[in-house]
This record gives structure tokens, sequence and C-alpha cells, in this order.
């Protein structure tokens, strides 16, 4: 059984909307044929959900579904989660997920932030207002 979404998203390095738009797969060495060989996918991202990601992203993976690759259509949009290998990523079938299962793991993942450090100048800046205001009114 798979993890929830938000907690394959957390355990992710990055994550991605995109789509197939090239494939490269190094020839066989020999008359056997490997699907699982690796293959390079490129993607072209639609929208980065998490990390730092370009407009086209290259990950490595088995080369069939049946090995863990993935299966994915040319052009057909899917969510994907990545992990870091050296300079490189890597993914497959099990880091693949809906669109809408991804977007909504980021919607539950986007933690509420407070700007304390804004807060506390914020607040300085109007006691110092106040201060030099009422001052400069005493003064009249």
């Amino acid at each position: 059984m798979a993890a929830p979404p938000k907690q394959m998203l957390d355990s992710a390095d990055a994550a991605f909307i995109g789509r197939i738009v090239d494939t490269r797969r190094p020839p066989d060495p020999g008359p056997i044929v490997n699907p699982g060989r690796e293959t390079v996918y490129v993607f072209a991202v639609d929208h980065v959900v998490k990390g730092d990601l370009g407009r086209r992203v290259e990950v490595v993976s088995p080369g069939e579904s049946a090995a863990c690759g993935f299966g994915l259509r040319t052009d057909q949009a899917s969510g994907i989660l990545l992990r870091r290998d050296g300079e490189g990523w890597t993914g497959g079938l099990c880091g693949q997920m809906a669109v809408g299962d991804l977007l909504a793991a980021a919607d539950e993942s986007e933690q509420p932030l407070v700007n304390w450090g804004g807060i506390v100048v914020g607040s300085a800046v109007i006691v110092v207002g106040s201060l030099l205001l009422m001052r400069r009114l005493r003064r009249r």
C-alpha cells in the first residue's frame, strides 16, 4: 500500500507537475534486451511544487513501468516526486501521482508562516514614532 501523498511529498527532495517530452536510453550492449535498464526521461516542468527546478528536468529511472519506471505517455501531465542523486535526479513509478493529489498534498504541507522579525520591528517603529509625535506635540 502506498504512503499518503503528503508523506510522499514531505520525503521527496523535489516535486513538480510536468510532461515527458523526450526519452534517452543507452543501447543494449549485447543480444539480450534488458527492459529495466535505466532511461533518461526529459520532462517539461509546468509547475514546481517543491525544490529548485528549471523549465526542463532530466530524471533517471528504470526504462519500463514493470521495473518501476515511469508509466506515462508523452505529453501526459502528472505529479512527479524526485530524489537527488549527486548532481542529478532520480524518480519512477513509485514517485508518480495524479496532479490533483500532488497539489492537495502541497496545500496540506504549507505551514502558515509568521514573520516575527517583521512584527517586532514594525511594533518598534510604531512605538518610536508615537513617542516622537507626542514629544513634538508637547513642545507646541
